[in-house]
């Protein structure tokens, strides 16, 4: 189903019509398993939490909302894979407080932002996001979607509707914000 469909849908889902929220996560089921495998994919943990269960836990979070405002598809992904990360993130506090071990991330933030000296455990990435948030929200949408999607520069480029020149112009300029606050959380901590 395309887009323009689903933001149909999704305005009459705004408008109270609960119903057609099971229509809209079938057409993009695919889609949400597949955004779920990457936030999994990046964990080390042992986790037994597939990324079935992944989507169908959010599923049932959203359902249960009363005033759901999700605007188009692309709205609507972003919501779904900040509560993916957020079930993740209430997941490996529970698991730290119970083994009170350190949990990293499977695959090194170096491999995506290209730098070999960088080392972020799940938990300090959620941090960051936020910092980065309060500070230049497209910076972290753009984070989001390398980091937590995994998609590609042509691929936001068309999300985003900018060229995929503008895109790599705006990843260096957030990889160098989130390096900084990096930094700076090192430098708090000793």
């Amino acid at each position: 189903m395309n887009e323009k469909s689903i933001t149909v849908l999704l305005k009459k889902l705004k408008e109270g019509q609960k119903d057609l929220l099971d229509d809209i996560y079938t057409q993009l089921y695919s889609e949400i398993k597949g955004i779920a495998m990457n936030q999994i994919s990046q964990l080390n943990t042992g986790q037994t939490i597939t990324p079935t269960v992944m989507a169908n836990e959010c599923y049932i979070k959203l359902a249960k909302q009363n005033n759901i405002d999700l605007s188009n598809k692309k709205h609507f992904l972003n919501y779904l894979a900040k509560s993916m990360r957020q079930l993740l993130i209430d997941i490996l506090r529970s698991k730290s407080s119970i083994k009170r071990k350190h949990i990293t991330t499977h695959r090194s933030l170096s491999l995506v932002m290209g730098k070999n000296d960088i080392n972020f455990d799940f938990l300090e990435i959620d941090q960051l996001l936020k910092k980065v948030e309060r500070i230049n929200p497209e910076y972290c949408q753009l984070l989001e979607y390398k980091l937590l999607f995994n998609l590609t520069f042509k691929e936001i480029s068309e999300i985003i509707n900018k060229s995929e020149r503008q895109v790599m112009r705006i990843w260096s300029q957030a990889t160098t914000l989130i390096m900084a606050l990096s930094k700076e959380k090192q430098q708090d901590s000793h």
